[in-house]
């Protein structure tokens, strides 16, 4: 089976992931997690059961309406049961998002809605709800020449020194069409991330694909402004609006890993500066835009070591 290379593990799969780059060579045996196709029951009587999953610690069981059943265990495997109708990319887009967010939790990587890039002073991540503008900012940041990490979940883990660390997706965005067009790309060629929707990948040449301290994390706000207004975040906010863009936070406490990630979430906030980004309601260059946060960043970073000398 193909294996693959993401969030610091290696993946076997024996359903194509055309987003994810291929590993060349080695060992099957060597693959973290596996990816198969199998029976799913409709329920295992989990201990919390909400809508359309149930989840107890190390397992988490999904429905999807016409799609299939998905069973997510141990950090280590993901079995799909497909339903008459569904297609590759149907299942594929609930492997790489809703199972994949379960699958971090479980294996303690918390995943933060977030676009990400490595400059070289660390990763900064970029967290927004959908449709505050991430790929318009991850565009602009691109243009900088700055490489990508993640397109809309970056893991966060801590190194070995207890450093909040920023683990790499892999090399593709996620657009919608107008995102694209806006971007000055088109659709022509680009295969769909999922074929009932006019969402494509599109591959990114300039991806770093290791794990990296992180630098800072912005919070990015849609508003009626005329002009970007970018402002350190209150102290007092910073654990709840990092909290706040957990990626299906609701399956934490099905998992009984509230507490895991409110600690992940406060050591993080102690060491990793985090500005909330105003972006005004007409429309910016995106290259514009990423250079007012880059430069803000700075300037707070110097205003910082300026004080300690």
């Amino acid at each position: 089976m193909p294996r693959y290379r993401l969030y610091g593990f290696t993946l076997q799969s024996d359903i194509a992931l055309p987003a994810l780059p291929q590993i060349v060579g080695g060992d099957p045996a060597d693959a973290d997690v596996e990816i198969s196709a199998g029976p799913v029951p409709e329920t295992v009587h989990m201990a919390t059961s909400f809508r359309n999953w149930e989840a107890e610690p190390g397992c988490f069981l999904s429905t999807f309406h016409e799609t299939g059943r998905f069973l997510v265990s141990d950090g280590r495997h993901i079995r799909y049961d497909r339903f008459d109708g569904a297609d590759d990319s149907q299942v594929v887009s609930i492997l790489l998002g809703t199972c994949m967010a379960a699958l971090l939790m479980q294996r303690r990587i918390l995943p933060v809605h977030s676009c990400s890039v490595r400059t070289e002073r660390g990763a900064i991540l970029v967290m927004g709800m959908s449709g505050a503008g991430k790929s318009t900012m991850l565009g602009g940041l691109l243009d900088l020449g700055l490489p990508m990490m993640a397109d809309d979940v970056t893991g966060l883990v801590f190194d070995t020194d207890r450093r909040p660390t920023a683990l790499p997706a892999f090399p593709a965005t996620r657009l919608w069409a107008d995102s694209l067009r806006r971007l000055g790309h088109d659709t022509e060629g680009l295969p769909r991330v999922r074929t009932d929707m006019a969402k494509y990948y599109r591959a990114i040449d300039y991806f770093h694909p290791d794990p990296v301290p992180i630098r800072a994390i912005a919070y990015l706000q849609p508003t009626n402004l005329e002009q970007a207004a970018f402002t350190e975040l209150d102290p007092a906010k910073r654990v709840e609006c990092l909290s706040r863009f957990v990626h299906r936070k609701n399956f934490l406490a099905g998992m009984e890993l509230q507490r895991w990630a409110f600690q992940a979430a406060v050591e993080t906030v102690r060491q990793v500066p985090m500005f909330h980004l105003m972006r005004p309601a007409h429309w910016v260059e995106p290259r514009e835009l990423a250079e007012q946060v880059l430069g803000a960043i700075a300037q707070a970073e110097t205003a910082v070591e300026a004080a300690g000398q």
